[in-house]
């Protein structure tokens, strides 16, 4: 029997709600106060923003994203 090994689509080519690419892009300009629950957990998920001493930023793999959806 053949085991299934795909995975979901990750990071770069996840596909992205507007409301949650907003988030991404309002929270690396600094002008997201509050990000929504359900676009942390899947902002998290693909790895597109970490916590980092206590605060939640944008990571590279996410900066990229945000270039990449110009």
């Amino acid at each position: 029997m053949v085991r299934d090994i795909r995975t979901s689509p990750r990071g770069l080519i996840a596909p992205l709600k507007q409301t949650e690419l907003a988030s991404l892009r309002d929270l690396q300009d600094g002008k997201l106060l509050a990000l929504p629950h359900d676009h942390r957990s899947r902002l998290f998920d693909l790895e597109l923003i970490a916590e980092i001493d206590g605060q939640v930023a944008v990571t590279a793999l996410g900066r990229e994203r945000l270039v990449s959806d110009r």
